[in-house]
């Protein structure tokens, strides 16, 4: 992960990027990717153009240096002349040549296009909109593989550093007991957006200032985000979860060790090497992982560092992150555009993420997408999601309730009529039939 000097190296010949989608995530990536030697923000498009152009100006470029360009001919000869460029066409800022493509929408729908217009116009990939990739990760990772470019996790974000952190244990020849990630939210899973800025007690300087999206900071509230990036990490890491769900108990950081193993040593864990989140009582782990040492010298020795904490007698330990920033990405956006190595990659669908209604729905409805009024999601093991024939959350914006739907119910295939004619819907259908 060394890569300052490599970045520097390319000040010259710096990596050029296309962010889609600076929201309030994207923004801070943006203003810090000005910061950074060796890369330039090339490309910033939203479907609202103004916020690209904004955050041009607050990231410091001077507005004569920023093409407004709504054609590939026009983002192509603005960029051969060193001119930046905003635009509210994302497949046409994905497709642009550049070396790193940053998608940070949020919407799989719109993402899904993203992701294949740059993979096939040979750009790299760091997806930020983990909805895509617990839908068609699979799939995107794969045709990127076939194009020879790199698609990979955004190291900002809390999946990609679940992934580190296993990836790290694992080298050591640690066992894997459990990993995810924590949230000090309560949900209260049927809440819609109307009053989720003020529910999530976001100042109102910042409500003026970033225009967060109400939907998308409900899917923090109503579990469905966390539902979605345990989903990517299990979904990249070959990780179930333990019983058909997440445990998410509420507890300190100590507690976290005496729950998260397995049920013959006083924990809630019917089987090892899984995905779970907990609740804290004090500070917020961003990551974690919970490890389990076989060998007693290394047991004992363990137990004897005053930094680490163990129970068991040294047996299982727990360590853990406290934060992730958006401007971490850049970790990513290096390693994929100079090295070629993804920061994580989802490479299989063992978990998936699936939808409960938020409320009784009737036949005629059209069901809202993450954050709305109609349905949450949840965490299954993907093979009991298949048994169940229960549709994958992000297929169902926009689909028509067939038949009366109870409040917490999942909602299956046979229940509402989905949107075949949806991108999405035909990249999961592939992904089904090839993978």
């Amino acid at each position: 992960m060394n890569v300052v000097s490599d970045l520097e190296a390319r000040v010259g010949d710096p990596l050029s990027v296309t962010l889609i989608g600076p929201g309030v995530y994207g923004s801070h990536l943006a203003y810090q990717i000005e910061e950074t030697p060796g890369v330039e923000l090339s490309i910033l498009a939203d479907i609202e153009r103004r916020k690209a152009e904004d955050a041009f100006r607050k990231a410091g470029v001077p507005d004569e240096e920023v093409a407004i360009e709504e054609s590939a001919d026009g983002i192509a000869s603005a960029l051969a002349t060193d001119q930046r460029v905003a635009t509210s066409d994302g497949g046409l800022a994905a497709g642009a040549p550049v070396d790193v493509v940053i998608e940070t929408t949020g919407d799989a729908q719109a993402a899904a296009v993203h992701a294949l217009e740059a993979i096939d116009a040979g750009n790299d990939v760091v997806m930020v909109s983990v909805e895509v990739d617990v839908t068609i990760g699979p799939l995107l990772a794969r045709f990127a593989e076939y194009r020879g470019v790199t698609y990979s996790m955004a190291y900002g974000d809390e999946p990609a550093q679940v992934v580190e952190m296993v990836d790290w244990a694992r080298t050591q020849g640690l066992d894997i007991v459990a990993a995810g990630q924590g949230t000090e939210l309560t949900f209260k899973p049927h809440a819609t957006h109307e009053d989720s800025l003020q529910r999530y007690d976001l100042p109102e300087s910042f409500i003026e200032n970033s225009e967060p999206d109400a939907r998308m900071y409900n899917t923090f509230l109503d579990g469905t985000k966390v539902a979605v990036e345990l989903c990517a990490a299990a979904n990249a890491l070959g990780l179930p979860t333990d019983d058909d769900g997440i445990h998410m108990p509420e507890t300190d950081k100590g507690g976290m060790l005496e729950t998260l193993r397995p049920v013959e040593d006083g924990g809630v864990l019917d089987r090892k090497g899984v995905i779970d989140s907990v609740t804290p009582t004090d500070q917020n782990p961003s990551a974690f992982v919970v490890t389990e040492a076989t060998n007693e010298s290394t047991q004992a020795y363990l137990s004897q560092r005053y930094n680490i904490k163990t129970t068991s007698n040294g047996r299982y330990q727990l360590f853990h992150r406290p934060y992730h920033l958006p401007q971490e990405t850049m970790v990513s956006v290096a390693l994929a555009g100079l090295h070629d190595e993804p920061t994580g990659v989802v490479t299989e669908q063992t978990t998936e993420v699936v939808a409960a209604a938020k409320r009784d729905l009737e036949p005629g409805e059209t069901i809202v997408g993450g954050g709305g009024d109609t349905i949450y999601g949840r965490l299954q093991n993907a093979d009991v999601a298949s048994e169940a024939d229960l549709v994958p959350f992000e297929l169902l914006s926009g689909a028509t309730v067939e038949r009366p739907v109870s409040t917490d119910q999942p909602i299956s295939a046979a229940d509402v009529s989905l949107d075949t004619d949806s991108p999405l819907y035909h990249l999961r259908q592939l992904q089904d039939s090839l993978l």
